[in-house]
């Protein structure tokens, strides 16, 4: 579910975004992303307060947020980096950027609706199964170099998963998967080979 609405986000900002000059794309990219920031932080903070009402540490939820840091830029960097030296690579960095930080808001928000926190459920191995055969397809279709970012952004990504899927429970391990397949498939702009 998450997956898509992830993918939605993305669609929804694009219209508004991708016109004029490559100037202007890049300055209202860069403008949505630093309104998803801003929104991340307060989100962030309301969900700090509320672990520490709940008499909870805070501890795992700043490694969690660490975690999802370098995920998030270990990710965007392998995605700039794929189509340098086209001008396109800033865009492409930015608009994977606020893909990641809407994303982190949407579970810092919905962890924060939640009444319950239910133990943490297996993850789907149908799920596991589809990001390695996605994974793999990547790593076939790009070079050396390419393919060790790619392979440091997925280690963080996983890092970042266990952390957060140790507080979030339930289904997160299955939805984040779903989503890191999303945004692997959103990070190739060339023709779709999964």
């Amino acid at each position: 579910m998450l997956a898509a609405v992830f993918a939605l986000q993305l669609v929804a900002a694009a219209p508004q975004c991708n016109q004029g000059t490559t100037y202007d794309i890049r300055g209202c990219w860069a403008k949505q992303d630093a309104a998803a920031a801003a929104e991340l932080k307060s989100t962030y903070a309301a969900v700090e307060t509320a672990f520490q009402k709940e008499g909870l540490s805070t501890e795992s939820l700043a490694v969690s947020q660490d975690a999802w840091t370098n995920a998030r830029d270990k990710t965007c960097a392998f995605e700039y980096n794929m189509y340098l030296p086209g001008t396109i690579a800033p865009q492409l960095g930015t608009e994977c950027d606020l893909r990641m930080t809407q994303a982190r808001t949407q579970h810092l928000a919905a962890w924060l609706k939640q009444k319950f926190h239910p133990p943490e459920q297996a993850g789907s191995t149908d799920v596991d199964t589809e990001l390695n055969r996605i994974y793999k397809l990547y790593v076939a279709r790009i070079n050396s170099s390419q393919a060790k970012s790619l392979t440091n952004a997925q280690s963080a990504w996983s890092s970042y998963r266990n952390t957060w899927c140790a507080i979030a429970g339930g289904s997160c391990l299955t939805d984040l998967t779903n989503e890191r397949i999303a945004e692997l498939e959103a990070s190739w702009i060339g023709e779709a080979f999964w």
